[in-house]
């Protein structure tokens, strides 16, 4: 079947974009029930969805060799579209946590995508690459365990643990340092190149 067949990274299909779109279509789908209906069980199941669509595009992708350009632009995309979705109503749920959501968005949403974005400009397929480039950044920001701490740690964190919410804003004051510093450090080594 087409969709396991391995792709080039210029393509524009495949099962790991299908999947992407899916996830993103999905959640978007709750995201909506929770607002129209005013219930947070909704909103859990999106980001439910949002997760687990996530991790399986980025399997499907590296199982099948179906790694393309377009693939992790969109989910760049489709990740900061569904967690401002998410937020947006979560902030209607826990109107007094409206501070670190705040925050935690300019980094995931604003901050981390534009250094997302970088891949890019280092003619790279995806940012699961960027160790070819400096392996600091890619350790801090693109490893497991960083996209582990970028993208889920406050999350859960503001879930579970909502009183906890000045240490959500110290831990995200200290990611948007480190991705700071990491545009910094790419930004160096682009003019470097050049």
């Amino acid at each position: 079947m087409a969709i396991f067949k391995s792709t080039k990274p210029d393509s524009l299909a495949s099962g790991a974009n299908l999947i992407t779109l899916f996830r993103l279509l999905s959640s978007l789908l709750f995201f909506c029930l929770a607002a129209v209906y005013h219930r947070e069980l909704y909103n859990y199941l999106g980001l439910g969805l949002h997760w687990l669509g996530d991790w399986l595009d980025g399997f499907w992708a590296k199982t099948f060799k179906q790694r393309t350009i377009l693939g992790a632009e969109i989910d760049i995309i489709a990740d900061r579209v569904e967690c401002l979705f998410f937020f947006i109503n979560f902030i209607s749920f826990h109107p007094d946590l409206a501070l670190p959501v705040a925050l935690y968005m300019i980094n995931f949403a604003f901050v981390d995508f534009y250094l997302s974005y970088q891949f890019i400009k280092f003619d790279l397929i995806s940012v699961d690459f960027f160790y070819l480039v400096d392996q600091k950044v890619f350790k801090l920001n693109f490893s497991q365990p960083g996209k582990f701490a970028n993208s889920t740690v406050i999350p859960l964190l503001l879930i579970f643990l909502p009183e906890l919410w000045p240490l959500t804003l110290i831990l995200t004051a200290g990611l948007i340092w480190i991705k700071l510093r990491s545009i910094f450090i790419l930004r160096k080594k682009k003019n470097q190149a050049a």
